[in-house]
């Protein structure tokens, strides 16, 4: 009886391992390829007028990029050498940080919330585009928000 629960957890884990490696591994060969190119500047100058909104300039698209696809671990080690440069200043990293400490992984995260008991294609789509929604639509708030108090905290009384 308990050898069967422990084959059962076994196997069952071993199953959603592949099903999480199925969806990071594809995420993080696509950046890598895309990482090179000049995708993420051609980006960075098209949203440059959404990310000045939010208190980024474009050269953070690069680190959004990695944080929004493959996680804050991933985001944050592409912020260091930006700050480090100084291509960004503190207010951007700060702004940054926010951004993807509220909307992190959301491509890999989200695939995977979707997936977690979905049946069927159409309910992982549908799973997918609520989260998505959310989660961008709260992060850009609290981003655009902090962006709205700094400027009202900086105008003379």
């Amino acid at each position: 009886m308990i050898g069967e629960a422990l084959l059962d957890a076994t196997r069952s884990g071993a199953i959603l391992s592949l099903k999480i490696a199925a969806i990071l591994v594809p995420a993080l060969v696509l950046y890598e390829l895309l990482a090179p190119l000049p995708v993420f500047g051609r980006c960075g100058r098209a949203l440059a007028p959404f990310l000045a909104r939010l208190g980024m300039s474009p050269p953070c698209t690069v680190p959004l990029a990695a944080g929004l696809f493959l996680g804050i671990t991933y985001g944050a080690g592409m912020i260091l050498p930006i700050a480090e440069e100084k291509r960004v200043g503190p207010a951007e990293v700060q702004s940054l940080g926010l951004f993807l400490c509220t909307c992190h992984a959301i491509i890999e995260d989200t695939f995977l919330f979707a997936v977690v008991g979905a049946v069927g294609p159409r309910e992982v789509a549908a799973r997918m585009l609520i989260l998505i929604c959310v989660r961008l639509g709260l992060a850009v708030a609290v981003t655009r928000g902090r962006q709205i108090w700094l400027q009202s905290m900086s105008r003379p009384a």
